[in-house]
């Protein structure tokens, strides 16, 4: 990028912050420019920067997204990726079916600052970690010219690595990179391990399975971060060892059944027909595919965070606890499921699995029917804590003990071992447009009370009072 050019786009973030400031309600500003957010108590973190989409694009109605879900097709996913003193976003401006005039844009964690502006046009999506330093990122597999492409998480520089391969998922963990490809309405798949410039240096294995198209349109095709390897297309799912690729074992999902990876090689299925998408059971696969714990209940758990402190901490199916090495049951507590509801067309279940994260060895507990919030102490299934849910919203992440959740008016956290409110920050506090932060977000938590938030239309740095 010229110098000139970046010299402009650095202003331009100058002027955000300098508009943004214009617009926040704050105190008297801390000794390193945190910004105390006013009607907020003491304990909550401060405003330390804010950068906004359209000065950063240059487009009045460009917006963020997640990088990972690309730029081919515009999912409407709001969000970045956290990739340690870098947040980087794309940012385009909604255009219908795709994301126009795509960059992705490296923003300095902790000051705001953009550190650099890349190309990110007709992306079909990126890996959520980086390997060597570099987001690697693809182009359609339909392409004429099939393309990694990795760009330097620190400076945006890019490197092309043409490919012949029609790649549909693509994943990082441990400095490793890997590759799914092939013709999956076909079931001529293989999945590729390596690095960004050499994509298959450390193997190449193939998968009789596949789907359509459709289907693999998400980024849940693939997972490598759960201790195995994990292929998810259509019914068909397969696991495989990450270091030769050797596939481990294969598997259903039937129906409207779906299945999730957790900590320790295992996979949680949860048995659904399509009709209502009526739960019939859950179970439960080890690192061989077997079926190590099961349940008939018709409720399952939707976790938006599945952070288990280690493998010691049991997994959940329906209202009871499994141990993760053995599948044995561990406990089993009434909490963890909800009190009866009315199904409808859209949820034919009349028991829901409540537990909504995990963090660490205590379970975010919400039940919606009865209107309850429950900490729940999961390694012996102990209550902690239980209050009337008065406010519920989304759980978007975690630091130590605080879980912070976020619904269109703000970001509250809550004490997850007490249930106590430790602080809140209206959206309207840090910007009074009611459309700047409150259309759902994706933040990042990071120790000593630091946070990144992004909406479609803002990224805000919350870093603590000094």
């Amino acid at each position: 990028m010229p110098r000139e050019k970046r010299n402009l786009l650095g202003a331009a973030i100058a002027a955000a912050v300098t508009t943004a400031g214009a617009v926040v309600v704050i105190a008297q500003a801390d000794g390193d420019g945190t910004r105390k957010i006013t009607g907020t108590v003491d304990a909550a973190p401060g405003l330390g920067w804010t950068v906004e989409a359209r000065i950063v694009h240059g487009h009045e109605s460009a917006q963020f997204r997640d990088p990972v879900y690309g730029s081919e097709y515009d999912w409407g996913m709001p969000g970045f990726l956290d990739l340690g003193d870098t947040v980087v976003a794309l940012v385009g401006v909604p255009g219908g079916m795709d994301l126009e005039d795509a960059y992705l844009v490296g923003v300095d964690a902790d000051s705001g600052q953009m550190r650099w502006r890349s190309p990110a046009g007709d992306l079909a999506g990126c890996a959520d970690s980086a390997v060597d330093a570099t987001l690697v990122c693809f182009t359609p597999g339909w392409s004429d010219d099939p393309t990694l492409v990795g760009y330097d998480v620190a400076t945006g520089e890019i490197a092309r690595v043409p490919t012949e391969w029609g790649t549909f998922a693509i994943a990082a963990a441990d400095d490793r990179l890997y590759v799914a490809e092939g013709s999956v309405e076909d079931d001529d798949v293989r999945v590729h391990a390596g690095n960004v410039l050499d994509p298959d240096a450390y193997f190449t294995r193939a998968f009789d399975m596949g789907t359509g198209w459709d289907d693999t349109a998400l980024p849940d095709a693939l997972d490598v971060i759960h201790g195995q390897g994990l292929l998810m297309l259509g019914t068909d799912l397969a696991g495989f060892d990450l270091d030769a690729g050797a596939e481990t074992w294969t598997a259903q999902v039937d129906g409207c059944s779906h299945a999730q990876p957790t900590l320790g090689a295992l996979v949680v299925r949860v048995h659904a027909e399509c009709e209502g998408n009526r739960v019939t059971g859950s179970d439960l696969l080890d690192r061989t595919g077997a079926v190590i714990a099961a349940t008939g209940s018709a409720a399952a758990h939707s976790l938006a965070i599945d952070d288990p402190i280690d493998d010691t901490v049991p997994v959940l199916l329906a209202d009871g606890a499994y141990d993760r090495a053995t599948g044995d049951p561990v406990w089993s507590a009434p909490d963890l499921v909800s009190v009866p509801r009315e199904p409808d067309e859209y949820n034919a279940n009349t028991r829901l699995g409540t537990v909504r994260a995990v963090l660490g060895d205590v379970g975010l507990s919400t039940d919606h029917t009865a209107h309850t919030e429950t900490g729940i102490d999961l390694r012996t299934g102990t209550v902690l804590w239980q209050s009337v849910s008065e406010r519920s919203g989304t759980v978007l992440g975690h630091t130590g003990d605080l879980v912070v959740q976020s619904d269109y008016t703000g970001l509250w956290a809550l004490d997850v071992r007490t249930g106590d409110l430790v602080w809140d920050i209206p959206f309207r506090a840090v910007n009074d447009d009611p459309d700047a932060l409150g259309n759902g977000g994706t933040l990042s938590a990071h120790p000593g009370d630091r946070y990144v938030y992004a909406s479609a239309r803002s990224m805000i740095g919350l870093r603590p009072l000094r």
